[in-house]
This record gives structure tokens, sequence and C-alpha cells, in this order.
């Protein structure tokens, strides 16, 4: 399983590290059985999913517990699409541009198929939840993801 945290170069990386341990004892990978965890939030609007986005549980996690975490662990660079950006840069915004998947369907679906063909394909999306709240909203948010952007990606299966 690929944590949620980090952006597509260092996922990459996590399948690159199976399949070099597959190759030591003689196995084959499957690319079936990989999980990929993102944080995903869909809206009916771009300004509302950013906004909700931004202004809720999802930004207050990074902001108040996983941002310090790596700070603290000096492991700031794994949440970095370009390792070389200063930490003062990696902010809710930018995690919202470049790892956490937030939009409407169509572009949340777009997202997650970008996120598929770079890696080389997966097998299971964990969208993590936040707490939900509100609760309302985040229901919104997986109902639109189960009927909307999902049968959008029936075909990497």
């Amino acid at each position: 399983m690929s944590i949620n945290v980090v952006p597509t170069r260092v996922v990459k990386t996590h399948w690159e590290a199976m399949e070099e341990g597959a190759s030591r004892t003689g196995r084959t990978p499957d690319r079936s059985t990989w999980r990929i965890a993102r944080d995903v939030y869909v809206a009916e609007t771009t300004e509302q999913a950013r906004k909700e986005a931004l202004e809720g549980v999802l930004a207050r996690d990074f902001q108040e517990y996983f941002l310090p975490l790596f700070a603290d662990r000096k492991l700031t660079s794994l949440a970095k699409a370009d390792p070389d950006m200063p930490d003062s840069d990696l902010t809710a915004e930018y995690l919202m541009d470049n790892i956490w998947i937030v939009g409407i369907p169509d572009d949340v679906a777009d997202q997650l198929r970008q996120l598929y063909q770079d890696v080389g394909g997966f097998g299971v999306l964990l969208a993590m939840g936040h707490e939900w709240e509100p609760r309302e909203a985040w229901v919104n948010s997986m109902t639109l993801l189960a009927h909307e952007v999902m049968p959008k990606l029936a075909d990497l299966s």
C-alpha cells in the first residue's frame, strides 16, 4: 500500500521497490494487488471543493499533524513533488494542487486517471477520510466519488 501523504514521484518508487523485492525472491508482483491511498474530495463546483478542502478537516489534519510531524522527523522532502523546493512552500494549497485529489467529478476522474497512468497502474484506490466533518459534505463527496467519478474509470480495472 502506498500512503496518501506523498506525491506521485514517491508513489512510483514504492512499485519499483515491490518489483525489486519480488525479483530477489523469484516472484512476479501483481499491480492489481497494489493499493494507493489518496485524499479525495469531490463537490459540485471546483470552488466549493477547494474551499471545503482548505477550510475543513483535510487541511487541518495536514497543517496541524502531518506537516509538523514531517518537519520534526526531517521528512518534508517526502511530501514534495520537487525535493528542492523550500519547506515554507509546503502548504495546504500546495498539497491540494500536487497530492490531494480535489475538484468536480470530471476533474477528479481526470486526476485519478493521470495518477493511474503516471504510476503504471494499480488495483485499488483507498480514499482517505478525515473525521467526516461536516458529515453531510463528506457523505456528498463520497457519493459523488462512487456514483459519478468511479464509473468514468471502469476501463482501468
